[in-house]
């Protein structure tokens, strides 16, 4: 093999088996938590308001558990920390598919057993929400910006391409793989495909090295945040939970929306199907975001990035508000994809440029962690909003103003470093 191909063929195995990865989370996601939720409600017999707060507390716990390990990947590398990932989500995977078997085999009481598939569901979503939408995007995108370190924007940008397509079919395929509005075969199926996909990353994921690709990063000059050491340091800094309070509060409202995107479809009059097929447009909306996204990053215009964000929100929430129209419909699909396109690069390469010079495992970690108990305390506050005003909207439109208020009275504010 040439000297050219040594450095190219391992990177380029490297990316893809890093994107492969990122679609493995996906089941925990809340797209396809959203998409197979009135199945789950229909088997189970719980309520939205109930489901929505077992929803809450697993990804609360599940965020929590993620807090060790953004430093185990930093002590022993990602190649390890994805194995462990992986063995476990496979062992939840089949776990989740035949919960109401293994139910039926600790009592034949209809009440003992709904305690026991709360019991279930709490403990597998917990470690399948740690492990699936944070470990895994984390772990595959922290890959890509170590191998491509020179343009870590772009990179993780790109890989945001295939990611965000297959995000957009995810919602109609875990519809397909419940067959018959059985969620539990969807789960089945996947725990299949995990024991496959731990196999090939045995075989072949392996670390790469950025000083021996050819997109090593320069040498990046010093900042006052370069000589931060220890998750005490950064979490003490303003700077830090400023930029976290914008995250959280988008996250907030984006995965509370996500969860509830059939109910407020069927609610506006609109078939709940259009919104699991808006997913697969949203997709290519998400594409361009996050290569823009990534370009505007790479060039250190972090402020241009949160403003952008924050508006591509406010008009997908516009358009969601009015999608019974082709305007509206076409403005939610485009604004909710410009904004999770956004916040996927912001939240994982922008503390790259400000914590230079160390591993980012313990500050990701914690990052993942704060955005998505937000996002998860999101779910379960709007369903009750909507129980006691009888709309959604009401608390989502009062907070994204909010947050637009407080960006603009801000973002001036910040330090030179963003």
């Amino acid at each position: 093999m040439s000297l050219s191909a040594s450095k190219y063929v391992p990177l380029a195995l490297s990316f893809c088996l890093s994107c492969f990865l990122m679609v493995l989370g996906l089941p925990g996601q809340s797209v396809a938590i959203g998409a197979i939720a009135d199945s789950i409600l229909t088997n189970t017999g719980l309520s939205r308001n109930v489901f929505s707060m077992l929803y809450t507390c697993s990804t609360i716990t599940g965020c929590f558990l993620l807090l060790p390990g953004g430093v185990l990947v930093d002590k022993i590398g990602i190649r390890k920390t994805t194995l462990f990932a992986l063995s476990v989500c496979t062992i939840v995977f089949f776990v989740l598919g035949n919960i109401q078997f293994l139910c039926a085999k600790v009592s034949n009481s209809s009440t003992v057993r709904s305690w026991f598939t709360v019991a279930f569901l709490y403990f597998n979503l917990s470690v399948l929400r740690c492990f699936g939408p944070n470990m895994f995007p984390m772990l595959g995108r922290m890959q890509i910006a170590k191998a491509f370190g020179k343009a870590p924007g772009i990179a993780v940008g790109l890989s945001g391409a295939f990611f965000s397509i297959v995000t957009g079919y995810w919602p109609s395929i875990m519809r397909f793989l419940a067959k018959n509005e059985n969620w539990q075969n969807a789960y089945k199926t996947l725990g299949i495909v995990g024991c496959v996909a731990l196999v090939i990353f045995f075989m072949l994921f392996h670390d790469i090295q950025p000083e021996r690709t050819a997109f090593v990063q320069n040498p990046a000059k010093p900042s006052k945040y370069s000589g931060i050491t220890s998750q005490k340091e950064f979490l003490r800094m303003p700077i830090f939970w400023g930029l976290m309070s914008v995250l959280c509060l988008t996250s907030f409202i984006g995965t509370g929306v996500t969860v509830h995107i059939c109910d407020i479809f069927q609610k506006n009059g609109i078939d709940p199907l259009i919104a699991i097929k808006s997913y697969r447009y949203m997709g290519y909306s998400i594409v361009f975001a996050g290569l823009l996204f990534g370009h505007q990053i790479d060039k250190n215009r972090v402020k241009t990035c949160l403003l952008m964000l924050l508006f591509s929100q406010f008009f997908g929430l516009v358009g969601l508000k009015i999608a019974h129209t082709i305007f509206g419909l076409i403005t939610y699909i485009v604004g909710t994809g410009c904004f999770w396109g956004g916040y996927g690069i912001i939240r994982q390469v922008l503390w790259s440029k400000i914590f230079k010079g160390r591993d980012t495992g313990a500050i990701l970690s914690v990052a993942y962690c704060t955005s998505t108990i937000a996002g998860a305390i999101g779910v379960s506050v709007l369903s009750f909003a909507k129980t006691l005003s009888g709309s959604y909207f009401y608390l989502v439109y009062a907070i994204e103003s909010i947050l637009l208020c407080m960006t603009f009275l801000t973002i001036g504010k910040f330090p030179k470093a963003v």
